[in-house]
């Protein structure tokens, strides 16, 4: 996952969920969609809690440390060496083609898991009004992820609080670089992995304005080009922290940006995860989570629309994407052979114009 993850954290969920659930059957699907849940109502970057609370899930602590370090070091590697390149010739490659093919086959995957989603988070007619409220909710007035779940919740215990028999079965060169230095890379990307609500593209303005005119640690360029580097590379787009981290200190400054960012997901998904047994014996837990779970999927597809916009601006992604879904749906083509395949459509169809 965290080697071939690209495409963002609605693509990072739709993998997860075609991987952990239907292909390995390591959890049932109502487990996956309670740690989406999860996950989005917590702050801090989507698909990482995700992937921590799934490994928690399966293996305790040690699959949670697991899952986290899977997850996070290949994007952390990458762009580690990403980062000295850019530092060293100031340019990057050049690889519009290649992302071309590749975004309208991630798409096509986020539509096809949130599709399948659906199907099992709401069963009932309420539960699927809830899931197109919450779509229209996101994808059109664009409400706040956590004030959604908060009036889904309310919703759900109103409505099923009192269904107790339906939901039963759910169940080193330190030397580098001065510590005060460090110090104030880990108090600041601490602040930023604890405020990161709806996905690591919101914290965007926030760290812009902060490393480039409050700190001054980079220029407005780098930081556009480390938020284009944290987008094609594999993982969180939040893995831009060891971009900046690098810059202003180094490895030692590279290492402590990024567990910096990461800690704070990490510790509240896990307490979270650590009470859904006690939360489970609560009949309005259960009925919040009734509707908590299809507004999760909502959201989702509700952010579909907009991250989609760009990529359908041409006919070219838009055939590209239809035939992508046609190729995993009839022909049950993987995802990870469309990906191949998309990044030599998009490298042929990049030089042809």
């Amino acid at each position: 996952m965290g080697s071939l993850g690209f495409g963002g954290p609605l693509a990072h969920v739709a993998l997860m969920q075609q991987e952990v659930v239907e292909k390995r059957r390591w959890l049932a699907a109502d487990s996956f969609t309670e740690g989406l849940s999860l996950s989005q109502m917590l702050p801090g970057p989507l698909s990482t809690k995700l992937a921590i609370y799934l490994g928690y899930k399966i293996k305790g602590l040690p699959g949670a440390l697991i899952a986290a370090a899977g997850f996070i070091l290949p994007a952390f590697a990458l762009l580690l060496v990403l980062a000295d390149l850019y530092f060293r010739f100031g340019t990057l490659p050049a690889i519009a083609g290649i992302f071309a093919g590749i975004t309208p086959v991630v798409l096509a995957m986020v539509l096809l898991s949130s599709y399948k989603l659906a199907l099992q988070v709401a069963p009932s007619w309420r539960q699927k009004a809830i899931l197109a409220a919450s779509i229209v909710a996101v994808g059109l007035l664009h409400l706040s992820l956590p004030l959604l779940f908060l009036l889904a919740a309310a919703t759900g215990v109103l409505l099923f609080g009192r269904l107790q028999q339906r939901f039963a079965a759910h169940s080193c060169w330190l030397a580098a670089a001065t510590l005060p230095l460090l110090g104030q890379l880990s108090w600041f990307f601490l602040k930023v992995g604890s405020l990161i609500f709806g996905g690591g593209l919101v914290i965007v303005p926030f760290i812009e304005n902060e490393v480039v005119n409050h700190f001054g640690w980079l220029t407005h360029r780098e930081i556009l080009d480390d938020l284009a580097l944290g987008q094609i590379t594999p993982g969180p787009v939040v893995i831009t922290a060891t971009f900046i981290g690098y810059k202003v200190a180094g490895l030692p400054g590279a290492l402590v940006a990024t567990a910096s960012i990461f800690l704070p997901s990490f510790c509240m998904i896990l307490l979270a995860a650590s009470f859904t047994r006690q939360w489970h014996r609560s009949l309005y837990w259960q009925g919040a989570l009734a509707a908590i779970n299809p507004a999760a999927v909502g959201a989702v597809l509700g952010s579909f629309w907009s991250i989609a916009r760009e990529p359908f601006g041409n006919l070219f992604g838009i055939v590209w994407f239809a035939a992508s879904l046609a190729a995993m749906l009839w022909l049950r083509i993987s995802f990870l052979r469309m990906l191949a395949v998309g990044c030599l459509v998009g490298s042929l169809w990049w030089l042809a114009i």
